[in-house]
This record gives C-alpha cells, sequence and structure tokens, in this order.
C-alpha cells in the first residue's frame, strides 16, 4: 500500500516571509476540482497551519497558490447545540496529532461541540459524517466568504457563492447541491446568505457536490458521484483512486524515510492541474470559461502556472500518465480557441503571471512523445504559432515584450524581467520548432531554429552572464550578479544566467568550451549565498530561502534553479551532479511539515524531488531525453498506464 506512505502535511508550516512549501493537506481525488481541507485561520491564504490547535471548519477550497488565493470556496463547520453569532467565537480546539488528514479522509474531533467529523471526497464534492457525543441538535453550518444564497427544503438544499479571494472574474459562481440523510428541524439564516442547519439525530450524513456550471449541474454532479453510494464506499473508491495513482511508480530500499517523503512528494504531482469541466445529461464534456463568461463544450483543466510546471510536473506525468497528459492538453488547446490564446497562469481564468508562455514547452513535450499527434496537434500549432508572432499587449496573454523580441532579438530591459523573458522566448522558440517540425512545416521549424539562439544576444563576455541590454543595444551598467530582480525573475544573474534548456552546447560556446562553463556551475556553488534586494526593494522570501542554507547560489528553493545541477552531467561531469543531487535530497527535503525549502507549486518541486530519486532529470521538456544522476533507491519501477 503506497498510499500509507502519504504525508499530507508535508510542506504545511509556512508563514508569509518564509515558505517551507507553501501548502495545505488536501484531500481530494487525484487531479480532482474539489479540494478539502481543515482551516486553523481563515484570516489570509495562509489558511492552515499544523501546530494550530483551532478548527474553524472544514473548507472546500480551489487555492493552487497563497499569492494567486482562493475562488468557489466554502467553509462547513459542525457543531452541537445553538450557534454562536459572532463569526470569531465559531471556533473550536482540536487535537491536530489525532485528526486524520488523508488524501482519501479527514476525521477531526471538534472538542468544544463534542462532534466527531469525517469526510471523504469525490471528484466535485464530498460526503460529511457528523457523530454528535452530546444531547443537543447536531448542526451543520455553511459558512461563506463573499455574497452567497441557500435555499433549504426537506433533506435538500441548493445555493451558490461568488467568492473570491485576491481576483475579479467577472460571473464565475459557484454552485452547490446538498442532501441530507434526514431533513433539519431548524435552519438559522447567517452572515452573507450563510445558513446554520440543526438536525435531530445523532449521526448525520451531508453530501455536497459543486458545480461552476449552474444549479442544476451541481445536482448532476451528485448523482454522478454521490447519489446511492455509502460514506465507505465512497472512502474505498478514494482509496483505490489513490493507491492506482500511487502505484505506477515502485521503489524499494533501506531508507524508509526517503520512501515515505517519494511517495508523499508523488502525491503532490497529482493534484494540479486540476479538472474543471462536468458532464451533461448526455454524458458529454463542457466547463466554464472564466474569461469569455460563458458554457464551453469540451474538457478543461486549470489551476496552474506553466512558468513553474513545465520543467518537472509534465514531464514525469507524461512518462506515467500519458492520456490523462493528452486530455488536459486539449483542455489547453480549447481554451486557446475560445480566447484566441493558449494560457499562462490559470486559476480558474488567466492571470497573466510571469514570464514567458511556457505552455510551448509543456505541448511539444507531449508532441515529441507521441502524446499528442494528429488533429489534436494541428490545432495546438495553430495556437503555438500565434505565441511566435503576435502579442498580447492589452491583455493576460501572449509574450510580454513579443514585438520587441521580434524586432531587436531580445526583450529590453525597459520591460521588467527581460531577461527572463528573452530566455524563455529563445526556449519557446524552440518548442515550437519541434512541433512544426512534426507538422511538416520545416521552413517555420527552421526560422524558429534560428531565433531560439537569440538568448546569445544578452551575453556579456566580460561578467560571464545573460545580462538586460536597452534599445540600443547597451548593457545596463553598474552590473551585480547577486543583485535580485530587475532584469530578473525571482533571482539574480547567478539563477537566471543558465536558462539555456536547449542548446547546453550553444551556452557552452559562448563561456568558450564546456570546461570552462563548468568552472563556471564550481563557482555558482561556491559563491556563498549572498543577495542584493536590487529591483525588488525589499527582502522576497525567495532571498530569505536561499541564505537559510548552504547550497551556494543555487537557490534551489525555486524553479529558476531547479537544473542548475543536472547541468554538470549534460556537460560531461555526471559525477558532480550526483554530488550535488545528493547532497539537496539529503539536506533540503523531510517528510515533515517543513520538508520542502521553499515554494511547492503545483507539484513542481516535488517532481523535481521524484526525478532526483529516480536518477535522471528532464533539463530540456522537448526533447524527449534525460540527463543521468544516480538513482536514490535499489529497485525503481516504473508502471506507464494509458488510463
Amino acid at each position: 500500500m503506497m498510499l500509507e506512505y502519504v504525508n499530507a502535511k508535508i510542506g504545511s508550516l509556512n508563514e508569509r516571509r518564509f515558505s517551507n512549501g507553501n501548502i495545505y493537506p488536501v484531500t481530494a481525488r487525484p487531479f480532482g476540482t474539489a479540494n478539502f481541507t481543515v482551516q486553523t485561520d481563515g484570516s489570509s491564504n495562509w489558511f492552515y497551519s499544523p501546530l494550530s490547535h483551532a478548527f474553524e471548519g472544514i473548507r472546500l477550497t480551489h487555492q493552487p497558490s497563497p499569492w494567486v488565493g482562493d475562488y468557489g470556496h466554502m467553509l462547513f463547520l459542525p457543531f452541537t447545540g445553538d450557534l454562536a453569532r459572532s463569526p470569531q467565537a465559531r471556533w473550536s480546539s482540536y487535537r491536530p496529532n489525532e485528526a486524520t488528514l488523508f488524501p482519501h479522509c479527514i476525521e477531526a474531533y471538534l472538542q468544544r461541540y463534542r462532534i466527531k467529523v469525517s469526510l471523504t471526497s469525490s471528484v466535485r464534492g464530498a460526503r460529511f459524517v457528523l457523530e454528535n457525543d452530546t444531547q443537543k441538535e447536531t448542526g451543520f453550518a455553511l459558512l461563506p466568504y463573499a455574497h452567497s444564497a441557500f435555499e433549504v427544503a426537506g433533506n435538500e438544499a441548493t445555493g451558490y457563492t461568488d467568492a473570491q479571494s485576491v481576483w475579479d472574474f467577472k460571473g464565475l459562481r459557484g454552485y452547490f447541491y446538498l442532501r441530507f440523510s434526514e431533513p433539519p428541524v431548524r435552519v438559522q439564516p447567517l452572515e452573507q446568505g450563510g445558513v446554520a442547519l440543526s438536525f435531530a439525530g445523532r449521526r448525520v450524513e451531508i453530501s455536497v457536490a459543486q458545480s461552476f456550471i449552474s444549479a442544476e449541474q451541481a445536482k448532476r454532479n451528485y448523482m454522478l458521484e454521490l447519489h446511492l453510494k455509502s460514506f465507505a464506499q465512497l472512502k474505498k473508491e478514494g482509496e483505490n483512486e489513490w493507491e492506482e495513482a500511487l502505484s505506477r511508480i515502485e521503489v524499494s530500499g533501506e531508507n524508509p524515510a526517503r520512501r515515505n517523503m517519494f511517495y508523499s512528494c508523488l502525491y503532490r504531482t497529482m493534484l494540479y492541474p486540476r479538472v474543471f469541466h462536468e458532464y451533461d445529461e448526455g454524458g458529454m464534456p463542457l466547463h466554464y470559461n472564466a474569461d469569455t463568461q460563458k458554457t464551453e463544450r469540451g474538457v478543461f483543466y486549470t489551476d496552474n502556472g506553466f512558468w513553474d510546471t513545465y520543467r518537472t510536473v509534465y514531464p514525469l506525468l507524461s512518462l506515467i500518465m500519458p492520456a490523462r497528459v493528452r486530455e488536459m492538453i486539449e483542455g489547453f488547446v480549447n481554451y486557446a480557441e475560445e480566447t484566441g490564446w493558449l494560457p499562462k497562469w490559470l486559476s480558474p481564468g488567466e492571470f497573466g503571471l510571469m514570464p514567458g508562455t511556457l505552455v510551448e514547452a509543456v505541448i511539444a513535450d507531449a508532441c515529441v512523445k507521441g502524446i499528442v499527434g494528429g488533429e489534436l496537434r494541428k490545432r495546438a500549432y495553430r495556437a503555438l504559432l500565434k505565441n511566435a508572432y503576435e502579442s498580447g499587449a492589452g491583455t493576460r496573454h501572449g509574450r510580454t515584450g513579443a514585438e520587441e523580441y521580434l524586432k531587436y532579438g531580445y526583450v529590453p530591459s525597459s520591460f521588467r524581467e527581460s531577461v527572463n523573458h528573452t530566455c524563455d522566448c529563445a526556449y519557446g522558440d524552440f518548442c515550437i520548432a519541434q512541433v512544426a517540425r512534426l507538422e511538416g512545416d520545416e521552413q517555420q521549424a527552421q526560422a524558429l531554429f534560428a531565433r531560439s539562439k537569440n538568448y546569445q544576444n544578452l551575453f556579456d563576455e566580460k561578467s560571464g552572464f545573460l545580462r538586460g541590454k536597452d534599445e540600443e543595444g547597451r548593457f545596463k551598467p553598474c552590473f551585480n550578479p547577486c543583485d535580485w530582480g530587475g532584469d530578473y525573475c525571482e533571482g539574480g544573474a547567478w539563477q537566471n544566467a543558465f536558462a539555456v534548456y536547449h542548446d547546453v552546447e550553444g551556452l557552452a560556446a559562448l563561456y568558450g568550451g564546456k570546461e570552462k562553463l563548468c568552472e563556471k556551475l564550481d563557482g555558482l556553488f561556491a559563491t556563498p549565498p549572498i543577495f542584493e534586494t536590487g529591483g525588488y526593494g525589499e527582502e522576497i522570501h525567495e532571498m530569505s530561502e536561499m541564505a537559510s542554507v548552504d547550497f551556494g547560489q543555487c537557490a534551489i528553493s525555486n524553479q529558476p534553479s531547479f537544473h542548475l545541477p543536472w547541468l554538470y552531467s549534460a556537460l560531461g561531469q555526471q559525477e558532480k551532479t550526483i554530488y550535488w543531487v545528493e547532497k539537496l535530497v539529503n539536506e533540503a527535503f523531510s517528510c515533515t511539515v517543513d520538508g520542502f525549502p521553499g515554494d511547492e507549486d503545483n507539484g513542481t518541486m516535488a517532481a523535481w524531488y521524484v526525478f532526483a530519486c529516480l536518477g535522471y532529470y528532464p533539463l530540456c521538456p522537448a526533447k524527449a531525453e534525460f540527463v543521468p544522476s544516480k538513482p536514490l533507491f535499489q529497485k525503481i519501477k516504473i508502471i506507464k498506464k494509458e488510463s
């Protein structure tokens, strides 16, 4: 049983200024729409602490990161007797070390109310069981975070919430259908349209299903996923789904702590992107598009930042869940045809965050591996070409500085994070060229392969770094490679100047050969983890995390450094990759609440750990190849399944 090795609370001890993962324990089905967790403090997007004894309720959440916030969220609080009128007075204590927070279920005992709550999830909902130890009525409160409305009739309730914690997607609404094992004897209206329900029975079951399409669809989701199933059946379904997913990689050896960490990380890679389509009365998929504000036909996945996830998550899923990856890409192509653009950072609509348009790498990687072909590849190629040649100026879509990139061969330093934008555009050009070649468009492929060398336009031979240039071709003055921000994203020159995954030999040539580039990497790991706040003007948590450990300027706490230890292997010095990867695995990761060295970000850091244990790494997604290190288990078996 792989599920028994998973610690769902891994990486959940965090604060705004220092991240040990910046995640919360998730109970859901793999890639499920609805996530559930214990809320200990709902005053911010850091709503769970493993150290807190406060239980404010079980939160239905869709938050992929505290930095982008939640939507469609709701708090469910079991209670007994009368519910306090003040929201601040309703919480109960619980014993966090005795509570169960597993991928497929939650169990907790609320000491104030003397009631046990159990939950198991479906894809778009959950079943609650309340077991009341008192002679008081059994209560269940629906506590919304924004304008909501609920109507109760017999043993059913319907309603909606307009909750969004950071962004404001017009028209986005979460609809609910609830069914109770017995009708409530009292219904108490609460603030913002919430309700408190009281039941006569000491044991009450409550089913909750959600839809982002309509109230009717929420009830349909209940009928498809929860109706006529016992709590035990639903719990077993969830257990079986997780077990089947986790068993796609089997590892064994003499290090049980590493095994536990491995499966805890593998669990994290199977949460995002989340399913966002539902099924109509004919069994056909449909979804709400938060950008078009329309219900559209077809599959769709959301809650993903491609700048993060293209590096590790999709290459891993392509090995063990190729059919799932194909469906995800079909959803992204559907989105492109609905909005005109491929996504960059979805939650559930486009945020437009981070440099580049790295969904290009996700699509190209699946294409070169044969996961995506035929008509879907043709549709994807049309959308990719738009990224390569058109500007999304004035929107959240497309490449930042696209027109300038085409004009100068780089994104000038008048754009923030210009070096990252340039490198990501060049790498994206390579990815699109790979798809062009598969589509038989060799002329386009050659043009884009040539453009993929544009990173060279920013190389400063004197300093040995990629640096920002203005429109006149002049490097910015007063250069310090430990200066963060400005022309670099979430790092400085040390962390970002080696982001040439597709042309390591070309990068080495700029340094005078592979040996010289290896010497530069030696310098990176040997330079103390000092930093200047630079363009940020303040210390951001990524700086703090790098400085708190001794891996030199390799900020393994953040995605731009993920590939740095593996570059040695690509340059012919595998022994250095083996040294640094094993050192990072042993010293930067642990199967604990503070177990990640930085933001885990939609499975990216977890997938990095999985690859480190497997002994190879996808240095360049879209090349269908890996660079080696050394396996960290005695036995590893990968089981590729189409489902």
